[in-house]
């Protein structure tokens, strides 16, 4: 799963997926307690994600919950930044400051019955509000209070209330700190810092900015942190999510809809979230108390996926509203397919390009590899403008993007698409979901459900590639990813989509099933040569080769970090299973068009193998860890189990030293499920031992309920390839004369 997924907390009103198809919120977030909802920039391999060679730190990181502030901000500097800017201004205090109004006074005697012990703070209350005008205006209110359990509690402490300077004004924001001794501070505008909100570092300029009160300094345990904020928004969607679990524990979380005459809302609860009920002023009111926080579980999906969350839709009386509202899967197509047709018109300078491209290749695999290859190296930068009219959903015109060489995720498709038309080539985009669920809710139809933007294009039989999936009308789409410039085209480019995504191709377009990776797609083949000597040292060379998406990953981190850094990495790798590791060479080779990449590295360790009564000699013949192996610990699962299909081998060929019997090996291990299967042997010959294992894992998503199955599985592995082998020694020829 990805970080962000799980960054967020509180029932925040705001998108499914704020980053949709332009890596920043699909529409200006309406309502907001202090946290910034999850996000992704459509990079299906975000930097410094799931490492290729682990160093000790677990599979995929979790960011820390609640009110961290945004990336490129440390949490202490940000608060003193405030605090020197108020001083600064003058009296940081209101002329009520020693009062807290009494939504927050009554906070105090809110018993903490959700918090763990590792728990460093517990929302009391997270109270929000929508009212609806008549003419489709959406004001909301937030009412957010925290309690300080823990020292690193304080860093919970903060305001933060996200608007688009196009579509949402913040017309108040206040804050309040109750000191354990009941002291009340008040934060009004001295304090207010107001700073942009970028989600992703290639984001060049956009609308979406932040208003924030940080106390984080002035926070003690024991003390009380509460906000309150009014924004209004006008957009054309009318869609919205709310949320009521997050990674803070929470006492009381409220959602209430107020709409005016003649409007209607429909309700679509996921994931046993609750159902409205109906206050005495008509409005519609959800409500959820005492919810634990999420816990941090290993291979769990993101939080969308399992934790409770509700869509609404506001449906207005009449036309007279600028607000859309979609009732199908088609009607999303229907809408946006014209701004991306009109967006992807070719001109003579595009045309010449892509005839230069294309020059010398007759077949259509080859014209295609081509265009990929152009749009993949158009550099990635976001700029978002117009939210009130959907503008982080619209592409930019191809013709400006060629112009200027930069783009987003749906510039870098509509280019490719551009240039894929002037060759007589028809494609359609193709809107999905990356990172932060893995199932599309068929039935709530929203483009809120997505955040990047992909593309299908139409290929005949000629084209054989898992990435190719069959259109009742359209017949074959091969999908291809022209942001991901590790994947070539004909190949999947990311395990984290989710199951369906939406074809932008008119009337024939609508909600239409992503293809499926197979292990064979992500996969690793590694061959270790080693010799052993007589006491116990060892050298060798590791060759391995990266296959389809495990390949993306393996050139992904070489490009990223450098030719220095990758081998420092590759020394870290050996040294986590080989003393004192000695690494004299690293080779890399990458065949890109085939998606294949190939790492060669030496290695030595003088200290690997133990001598036992200068008889017996003990080592294990896994040399080094395998990638990506997951630790599962016993104890309550809560979330569900996601697997992720790929097929790793390995054989490794260690010759022993002269005389060297084998004394005690590996039995043989075959295991066998529903979600994968592994298999190990391990004999000796001619002076040679040889181990050989395989595990090939399927895609799937387990309830919590089989996680035990999950865990014996994996714990069966791991005993197995800690499992060591005896040898014992030649004696010497003194010793055998006695």
């Amino acid at each position: 799963m990805s970080a962000a997924a799980r960054s967020a907390s509180g029932a925040w009103w705001s998108s499914l997926a704020p980053a949709l198809l332009g890596c920043v919120p699909t529409q200006p977030v309406v309502l907001l307690s202090s946290r910034t909802p999850p996000g992704s920039d459509g990079d299906p391999n975000p930097r410094n994600e799931n490492p290729l060679y682990q160093e000790g730190c677990p599979q995929g990181g979790v960011c820390r919950s609640g009110n961290h502030p945004p990336r490129g901000y440390s949490d202490r500097f940000l608060s003193r930044f405030v605090l020197l800017l108020g001083l600064l201004a003058g009296p940081m205090r209101l002329a009520a400051a020693d009062r807290a109004p009494p939504w927050l006074d009554a906070t105090r005697a809110v018993p903490v019955t959700t918090a763990r012990k590792e728990d460093t703070a517990v929302v009391l209350l997270d109270d929000n509000r929508l009212d609806v005008s008549p003419n489709g205006n959406f004001t909301a209110r937030v009412r957010y209070a925290v309690r300080v359990l823990g020292a690193e509690g304080s860093k919970q402490a903060v305001a933060r209330v996200p608007y688009n300077t196009d579509a949402s004004k913040v017309k108040s924001l206040q804050a309040w700190l109750i000191d354990p001794d009941g002291k009340v501070t008040a934060y009004g505008k001295r304090r207010i810092v107001d700073a942009a909100v970028h989600a992703n570092a290639m984001e060049l300029y956009g609308e979406n900015r932040q208003q924030l009160i940080v106390a984080s300094d002035e926070a003690k345990p024991g003390a009380i942190f509460g906000y309150e904020a009014v924004v209004e928004e006008t957009s054309v969607l009318s869609q919205r999510v709310a949320r009521f679990q997050t990674m803070l524990p929470v006492e009381r979380c409220v959602y209430t809809a107020h709409l005016p005459a003649g409007w209607r809302l429909e309700a679509h609860p996921f994931n046993q979230a609750p159902a409205y009920t109906r206050d005495t002023d008509g409005g519609y009111v959800w409500t959820a108390t005492a919810t634990s926080a999420l816990a941090v579980e290993p291979l769990a999906p993101p939080p969308a996926t399992f934790a409770p969350w509700v869509a609404v839709d506001f449906i207005p009386a009449t036309a007279s509203t600028s607000r859309v509202t979609f009732t199908s899967w088609k009607d999303i197509s229907t809408y946006f397919s014209p701004r991306y047709e009109a967006a992807a018109m070719a001109d003579a300078a595009m045309k010449a390009k892509a005839d230069e491209l294309v020059r010398g290749r007759s077949d259509l695999f080859g014209r295609l590899q081509a265009l990929a290859g152009y749009a993949q190296e158009v550099t990635y930068i976001s700029i978002q403008l117009d939210a009130s009219h959907a503008g982080a959903m619209i592409p930019r015109a191809a013709t400006r993007v060629f112009r200027t060489n930069y783009g987003d995720c749906k510039d870098k498709a509509t280019l490719l698409r551009g240039l894929l038309a002037t060759q007589g080539i028809v494609s359609y985009p193709l809107i999905v979901q990356t990172g932060t669920t893995t199932h599309v809710r068929e039935e709530w139809p929203s483009p809120q459900q997505f955040n990047h933007a992909i593309l299908a294009i139409q290929v005949d039989a000629s084209v054989d590639s898992p990435a190719v999936f069959a259109h009742p009308g359209l017949g074959r789409l091969l999908v291809f990813d022209p942001t991901n410039e590790f994947t070539p085209i004909g190949s999947l480019a990311d395990t984290v989509l989710a199951d369906k995504g939406v074809l932008l191709a008119g009337e024939q377009g609508g909600l239409v099933t992503v293809p499926v990776e197979a292990p064979e797609s992500n996969r690793v083949e590694r061959r270790v040569r080693a010799a052993l000597d007589d006491l116990g040292g060892i050298a060798g060379t590791i060759e391995e080769e990266f296959f389809g998406m495990a390949s993306a990953a393996a050139r992904a981190e070489r490009r990223r970090n450098g030719e220095a850094e990758f081998r420092r990495r590759i020394e870290r790798w050996l040294a986590g299973t080989l003393p004192s590791a000695q690494n004299s060479r690293v080779e890399t080779a990458d065949h890109f068009a085939g998606n294949r990449f190939t790492m060669t590295t030496d290695f030595a360790s003088a200290k690997y193998g133990k001598l036992m009564r200068d008889e017996l000699l003990v080592f294990k013949p896994i040399l080094v860890a395998r990638r990506g192996a997951v630790a599962l610990r016993k104890g309550q699962r809560t979330q569900p189990v996601l697997l992720r299909p790929s097929r790793y081998t390995e054989r490794t060929e260690i010759t022993l030293p002269p005389g060297c019997t084998v004394e005690e090996s590996i039995s043989p291990v075959a295991l066998t499920t529903a979600f994968g299967s592994y298999h190990a042997v391990c004999t000796a010959q001619d002076g040679k031992l040889l181990f050989e294992r395989s595990l090939v894992m399927r895609a799937a998503e387990l309830p919590a309920t089989d996680f035990e199955g999950v865990r014996a599985f994996f714990d069966k592995i791991v005993q197995t390839e800690q499992t060591p082998v005896v040898l014992r020694r030649a004696r010497p020829a003194i010793q055998a004369s006695r």
